[in-house]
């Protein structure tokens, strides 16, 4: 589903064949070959082909706070829409997830492939019935805060930026939907001429303008651009007030997924460039609104 990666030891494939031999999905239909797919940040991806198909194995980390299971239901409900692959197996045993493979896809490009279908798909997906958590801003802070190494303490400024960014979105009117909330390129497949999304690890309900800000960040969308993006997915919508209401949002909404973003790569491991990143674009959003 993405580009192999080519520095794949040998030791790591014969890891994950040996794991997907002792899954039972594999039991009648043994795996001929695996390989990589690009990494994510905090899951590995492999390709695997069996004379009956092709899929995809998703390992992930033990100690991450998901629930596999609304994870699951946000993917079936997609892949019942077209939406997404099918998934078809989740071991949280051995910690991983299966789902049918797409072939000859490659990341999502903004400029080639044009914003028309982004926008049908995200709209379809936001109008799914799933059962989920309600992501509460003020309160999704908190968890992250509580979630950083004690020797990590964020500057008050920021933080004031970021409670800031919570209550103005809380006095406009809410859009609550079905978000992705991890919409970048390498979680947006274009194949076939229609578009695939992939990882639900974070979907749940939110309010839309969250999704919205996070492809106007990561395509780098200027002010252009971002209107033509607000007015076309409240048309895919239907809901024509929703453009002026978006458009209130999406400064705020913008500033609290980069602090969001912040918060959770100052947690990683050797990811002080990208906390640095995502935090002197929160600083910039709010200068921007400041003047």
């Amino acid at each position: 589903m993405a580009q192999s990666l080519s520095a794949t030891t040998g030791s790591e494939i014969e890891r994950v064949t040996r794991l997907c031999r002792r899954l039972e999905f594999f039991v009648a239909r043994p795996p001929l070959q695996v390989r990589p797919l690009s990494h994510g940040e905090s899951n590995q991806s492999y390709y695997v082909k069996t004379a009956q198909a092709e899929y995809v194995l998703r390992c992930y980390p033990a100690d991450l706070a998901v629930c596999r299971q609304q994870e699951l239901r946000c993917q079936h409900a997609a892949a019942a829409r077209g939406l997404a692959p099918a998934p078809l197996c989740l071991n949280n045993h051995y910690q991983v997830m299966l789902s049918d493979y797409i072939s000859n896809g490659q990341p999502f490009d903004y400029q080639r492939h044009g914003h028309k279908a982004l926008l049908a798909t995200l709209a379809a997906f936001h109008q799914l019935s799933v059962q989920t958590a309600v992501l509460e801003p003020y309160d999704y802070l908190q968890q992250q805060l509580a979630l950083l190494p004690r020797a990590i303490r964020p500057a008050p400024a920021d933080l004031a930026t970021l409670y800031r960014a919570v209550t103005q979105l809380a006095n406009q009117p809410a859009d609550k939907v079905l978000c992705h909330l991890d919409l970048h390129a390498g979680n947006l497949l274009w194949a076939s001429q229609r578009l695939w999304l992939l990882d639900f690890e974070y979907s749940q309900q939110a309010d839309s303008s969250l999704d919205l800000a996070a492809l106007s960040l990561h395509f780098k969308l200027n002010e252009t651009a971002e209107q033509l993006l607000i007015s076309g997915y409240a048309a895919e919508r239907g809901v024509a007030e929703l453009t002026e209401v978006l458009q209130q949002k999406i400064l705020p909404a913008k500033q609290l997924y980069s602090g969001f973003c912040w918060l959770w790569y100052l947690g990683l491991p050797n990811a002080q460039a990208q906390a640095a990143y995502w935090q002197q674009n929160m600083q910039q959003l709010a200068a921007l609104q400041a003047t």
